[in-house]
């Protein structure tokens, strides 16, 4: 997967990362629940849409 890693400020660089796993249940967990709570107070959106005008 790609990602953006930041070295300094200002020196950000998009690099080829390995794939997130899953390591404890308790991480798939944590992430729904942080997925649940950003749903909840903006409602769903990729990234990637444009913004409304």
């Amino acid at each position: 997967m790609r990602g953006a890693v930041i070295h300094a400020p200002g020196d950000v660089r998009f690099e080829t990362l390995d794939d997130p796993k899953i390591s404890r249940p308790t991480d798939a967990a944590l992430a729904r629940r942080l997925y649940d709570i950003h749903v909840e107070r903006y409602g769903f959106r990729h990234y990637s849409e444009p913004l409304p005008d």
